[in-house]
């Protein structure tokens, strides 16, 4: 029994010792070998376009945050000259009921008319920012809208799998500059905008 158990060992020790090295028997080159999917054995393209230069030379962009800018400038001088009247009526209010030139009664209706007009104000200042917001989101979705018609047919015409966005302190930490095609979809989307006018 002893003998068994010990011829049983020296087999199963030869065959690990025989697999082992079958398994590092293979050639150094045939591990470096890799095979790619049949999908991608000619390699995915890819690029990128600099968001940050897109941002200062894209003139639809350029146009749509000068327009957002100067509604913004618009609002904020009608809602200051609002306020300011409003601030005026109400220190004359003041002034004339510590003059004793009015009641208490008319008073109190002219600060309720003063408060109303005050809410009113603010239901301006709110509506105003919220179609702002409304109108900077347009132009973010038309940005992006048209950003990807233009990408497609520049990846059409070159055959980019993917197109990434770089822009510096964002996602992409580094990028190789021979995969910048910032330069063409500008060109792309500038031709764009010049053919509209």
């Amino acid at each position: 029994m002893k003998n068994l158990s010990l011829i049983l060992n020296i087999v199963l020790f030869a065959l690990v010792a025989h697999l082992y090295y079958l398994h590092f028997k293979k050639p150094m080159a045939a591990d470096s070998v890799m095979t790619m999917p049949a999908s991608q054995s000619g390699g995915v393209k890819i690029a990128y376009v600099n968001g940050d230069t897109l941002d200062a030379q894209y003139i639809w962009l350029k146009k749509q945050k000068e327009d957002i800018q100067k509604r913004m400038e618009t609002a904020e001088s009608s809602l200051a000259a609002k306020e300011q009247s409003l601030m005026k009526d109400a220190q004359a209010l003041q002034q004339r009921f510590q003059g004793g030139n009015m009641t208490q009664a008319e008073a109190e209706k002219e600060q309720n008319a003063l408060m109303q007009r005050s809410q009113r104000l603010e239901e301006e200042k709110a509506r105003l920012g919220k179609s702002l917001s409304e109108d900077q989101k347009k132009a973010f979705n038309d940005l992006y809208a048209n950003m990807e018609t233009q990408l497609k047919t520049l990846s059409s015409q070159i055959g980019y799998d993917y197109i990434l966005s770089y822009s510096r302190g964002g996602q992409i930490l580094l990028a190789n500059d021979s995969l910048d095609i910032t330069k063409q979809v500008l060109q792309l989307l500038n031709a764009q905008e010049q053919e509209k006018k």
